[in-house]
């Protein structure tokens, strides 16, 4: 098959027309149309580009002739991928990309979600690979106070609940992130640069897990992926690892806690040595809820106790800002919901399972009487999670209670993987619903968030 037969073939399957695609790109339409019908030769990033959008997995690539010698694209032999002049290439077209598309069209954006080696393999150079100094003697065109007022509007945009509270939008954080680039692409002084691209690395994250919470995943695993190079050009191999912890948590939300493994201990391989304990500890409740996947069991409980313990090893010592978050009530409150899959997963295979639902329960009762009241997100998948392990020892009237504040708050977060998080409690509750109480709080789900209940009936 020819290559423009195979891109219209594609095009026509994954149900996206030649115009989008070519905002994707971006290129010109017409440039576009004239390649998918044969009358003009793609370039090698042309083909990769589409062969990534569309997902073909290496088949479009596959019918172009390659040049020999070098490796091209997003290869992870490929030196430059993580060369800081790249990354500002990179990150300012894929932000281009994305300004250009419309909200009623942002759904629906193409792509390929890496797994397996595909993913690591592409990562592995975080760690193998050196970052490039900048020369020490080069002027900046960026002033300081413009630097700092650039990190300061960043901070402001750490936290979800914070990004709700101002009502910013994904397309503001990314036109950021774009403007940012661009101050890049001007060559400035090793101080000034290191810290533009900082703010790349926090950007790009804060860019993917707004596209992680709409349930945009290879829109979300891209922009990580772009922090992560972004850190290694900033030199800043514990943020580095805080990205590859987000990464960590995706799968596990995909449901691949072989991949999440992988991610944590390519993190825990970069932060060896002088790492503050609570980074460790953040890392290794990852790693648990990977175990908790599978149902190793006493994996899960031996990387608890070494996140425990990791976590009081700090006494006070100075740490990263976006680590203080993992506080006490985030430790309780991942490890009581890892308890709560473990007890669901003991269910399901008629396994006695209410002795680990009792330690969840304990957990999360423990997270929700120490987080402060304004982290409404959190509380929410902790009263999620309550509910859902009330389940499993028959506290109809406990679960019914914690649900319905957590959809409280959902109407008024507007949290995707809150609303998902609620549909498994529907899911799981349906075997519980001769109880009025339950029957009750699950006509409420269904009337208020009605696709998203759709989805778990």
């Amino acid at each position: 098959m020819a290559f423009g037969d195979k891109l219209r073939a594609l095009m026509a399957e994954r149900q996206v027309g030649l115009r989008e695609l070519a905002k994707l790109v971006p290129c010109d339409p017409g440039h576009l149309s004239k390649v998918s019908r044969g009358r003009k030769r793609p370039s090698a990033k042309l083909v990769e580009r589409l062969d990534e959008l569309l997902d073909a997995r290496g088949e479009l690539i596959a019918l172009t002739p390659r040049p020999t010698g070098r490796p091209t694209g997003d290869d992870p032999a490929d030196p430059a991928l993580w060369a800081p002049e790249r990354v500002v290439e990179d990150i300012a077209r894929t932000t281009l990309a994305d300004l250009s598309v419309t909200r009623r069209d942002a759904g629906k954006q193409v792509g390929a979600l890496l797994v397996g080696a595909a993913l690591t393999e592409q990562l592995e150079p975080w760690i193998t690979q050196a970052g490039r100094p900048t020369s020490p003697r080069r002027k900046s065109t960026v002033g300081l106070e413009e630097v700092e007022r650039i990190e300061a509007w960043t901070r402001l945009l750490r936290h979800w609940d914070s990004r709700f509270r101002l009502g910013i939008r994904r397309k503001a954080v990314i036109g950021q992130l774009n403007e940012v680039a661009d101050l890049l692409s001007t060559p400035q002084g090793a101080e000034v640069t290191r810290r533009l691209f900082a703010v790349l690395a926090e950007l790009a994250k804060v860019a993917a897990s707004m596209s992680f919470d709409a349930g945009q995943h290879p829109v979300a695993q891209r922009y990580y992926r772009l922090s992560l190079r972004a850190s290694h050009a900033a030199g800043d191999r514990m943020f580095g690892a805080n990205i590859l912890g987000a990464m960590a948590r995706q799968m596990l939300d995909l449901h691949r806690p072989d991949d999440a493994l992988d991610l944590v201990r390519l993190a825990l391989d970069g932060v060896r040595g002088d790492t503050p304990g609570r980074v460790r500890a953040m890392l290794r409740t990852r790693e648990g809820w990977a175990y908790a996947q599978m149902g190793r069991v006493q994996a899960f409980h031996r990387t608890v106790a070494i996140a425990e313990e990791e976590f009081g090893a700090d006494s006070g010592r100075p740490m990263p800002y976006w680590v203080t978050r993992f506080d006490q009530a985030e430790l309780a409150g991942v490890i009581g919901a890892r308890y709560r899959d473990l007890a669901l997963a003991r269910a399901r295979a008629g396994a006695d399972h209410r002795a680990i639902a009792r330690r969840s329960v304990e957990y999360i009762t423990t997270a929700l009487q120490l987080r402060p009241p304004q982290r409404l997100r959190n509380r929410a998948f902790d009263l999620v999670g309550l509910g859902r392990a009330c389940l499993l020892v028959d506290e109809r009237e406990q679960a019914a209670q914690a649900v319905r504040e957590a959809a409280r708050i959902c109407g008024t977060i507007r949290s995707g993987r809150v609303r998902r998080r609620l549909g498994d409690f529907y899911a799981e509750s349906a075997r519980y619903a001769d109880a009025s109480v339950i029957a009750d709080v699950r006509a409420e789900l269904k009337d208020r968030f009605h696709n998203d209940m759709k989805e778990h009936a």
